[in-house]
């Protein structure tokens, strides 16, 4: 079994070396819960397993030419995210809003500069984008996208209808999804992968 995973795996990284979105996909939906359990257990922070889990995944796909190089994925990938976890650890030591920036300020190893610049946009965008909500599209969106709340927790919590979170919620993400494709060369599929936006 574990060997037709590991030749599955080394197809899908050539596919994605190619930029392969449906490759970049597969492999994000395989790793992303493991990933984001295995920095939380690290940290004790859902907020770090996150910032870690998209700074993880923006590499992956900034990096994507030399994916079709890794020998054992899965090995490479926790090595990454514990590396990037425990300089995260170290410059929230330091400073205490470093979780504004932790993400991409001390990638340097990514070859693509002016792509890694591009994600350093987004996220931007995506910031200024959640801003210019409606304050109740805003409130909403921030309760399901960065707290984890389920829409009935948000229902109840806003005293409002499950309906009416699902409504604001998929305006909200129109709009989102609007101004970054707008903002940024980055194809919306990856964006929505990396920043967890609703698909």
């Amino acid at each position: 079994m574990s060997g037709s995973i590991s030749i599955n795996e080394t197809y899908l990284l050539h596919q994605l070396a190619d930029g392969d979105e449906n490759a970049f996909r597969v492999l994000y939906d395989r790793y992303r819960d493991k990933l984001f359990f295995y920095v939380l257990r690290i940290t004790g922070s859902r907020q770090i397993a996150e910032d870690v889990l998209q700074e993880v995944f923006a590499k992956i796909w900034v990096s994507r030419e030399e994916m079709k190089d890794v020998q054992c994925f899965s090995a490479w990938l926790f090595k990454l995210a514990k590396n990037k976890t425990i300089n995260g650890l170290r410059r929230l030591s330091l400073e205490t809003s470093i979780l504004a920036e932790i993400g991409f300020t001390a990638n340097r190893q990514v070859n693509n500069t002016s792509e890694t610049l591009d994600f350093l946009d987004t996220r931007k965008a995506l910031q200024e984008a959640m801003e210019q909500l409606p304050p109740r599209q805003k409130l909403v969106y921030r309760l399901r996208w960065e707290q984890g709340l389920k829409s009935r927790e948000i229902a109840r919590h806003l005293n409002i209808s499950p309906l009416t979170v699902k409504k604001h919620i998929a305006e909200a993400s129109r709009s989102i999804r609007s101004l970054l494709e707008k903002k940024t060369t980055i194809s919306i599929t990856v964006i929505s992968l990396i920043f967890n936006l609703p698909q």
